[in-house]
């Protein structure tokens, strides 16, 4: 029995499975063993895994049949015998200090607070995209997080949930606390909350650094921040208590532009005045000063106009989000 394993979900990460499994095999806590499991991926992911499973006994390969992050989470918590689990996605890595941080902090920790978990915070790869590097600065905001797990902070902070997590696994066997495996987003979220709904907390580390690498492109991130929305629409209709007001400020967004739109087509066939356009328009005006102040906040410190796409992303979180919320409601 190990010390903590660590579950890597993957599906196609031929890019940087190596890398996510090297990152943990040089962890200062020896003591663990690297539990994979492979969504049926179509690359080179399973043999890039089998290569290195050869040369270290640690490491081993599952599959999920399932095909969702949930399933194979849960994959990975079934088969763990060790005293800690923890998890990782395939498109991230972390530092050598990662597990030491999270496992010296619970240890410490667990006295104060009936505590379940420690979880890390979230860091571009010094090797990412600058669209990459964009999410992820834009994410570390209130304005992008909006007080998720992605926002930033610079102490130890209790949390409602958090990635990328240390959790003590007698507590969850106690408390029969598994993925559900409806939630094909927002899972951790789901996971979390019914360690919360049993008075449990859950820390988040500063120093716990996992770094993650983004999605490449506008269109690719605007369809998970849909995504996204759809799953925190469906994990509020579960826990009505998880909806915070912020989660709706996306959703009046999205009704507040359909509004915009309507008000200038009747402008265009002269059925309204300019003074009512000015009035309806205050709100728009106001989210783009705040989304240019951001956007420049970000390019300033980091000292590079490469980020000027953070302008396209905090409506692209948005209306994302507040599209796929809605036809989270609406479908499911």
């Amino acid at each position: 029995m190990s010390l903590i394993d660590i579950i890597v979900g993957v599906k196609n990460e031929e890019k940087h499975i190596k890398r996510c499994i090297n990152s943990l095999q040089n962890q200062s806590i020896f003591d663990i063993n690297i539990i994979v499991v492979d969504g049926g991926s179509d690359d080179r992911t399973p043999g890039i895994v089998r290569k290195i499973q050869k040369k270290d006994n640690r490491v081993q390969l599952l599959q999920n049949p399932a095909e969702i992050i949930s399933s194979g989470r849960n994959i990975g918590l079934n088969v763990s015998k060790a005293e800690y689990v923890a998890y990782l996605d395939g498109h991230c890595y972390v530092d050598e200090d990662w597990l030491k941080i999270l496992y010296k902090t619970f240890l410490y920790c667990q006295e104060k607070y009936n505590l379940a978990g420690v979880g890390s915070t979230y860091s571009s790869p010094p090797d990412d995209s600058s669209f990459g590097k964009s999410v992820a600065y834009t994410l570390q905001t209130f304005f992008g997080g909006f007080g998720t797990a992605f926002t930033a902070s610079e102490n130890i902070v209790k949390v409602d949930t958090v990635a990328f997590a240390l959790y003590k696994k007698s507590i969850l066997e106690e408390e029969h606390i598994i993925y559900d495996e409806n939630m094909t987003q927002c899972e951790d979220t789901d996971f979390n909350h019914q360690l919360i709904k049993k008075d449990y907390i859950l820390l988040k580390h500063p120093q716990a650094i996992v770094y993650q690498y983004r999605r490449k492109n506008l269109l690719e991130f605007s369809k998970q921040m849909i995504d996204y929305g759809k799953g925190r629409s469906k994990l509020a209709k579960k826990y009505k208590e998880t909806l915070s007001p912020h989660h709706l400020i996306p959703v009046a967004l999205f009704f507040y532009l359909l509004l915009m739109a309507v008000t200038l087509i009747l402008f265009s066939f002269n059925k309204i005045n300019y003074d009512t356009i000015i009035l309806i328009s205050i709100p728009f005006f106001i989210y783009v000063i705040l989304d240019l102040f951001y956007a420049f906040t970000i390019i300033i410190r980091q000292q590079s106009l490469k980020h000027i796409y953070t302008i396209f992303i905090f409506p692209a979180i948005h209306i994302g989000y507040g599209v796929g919320f809605l036809k989270g409601l609406i479908m499911d």
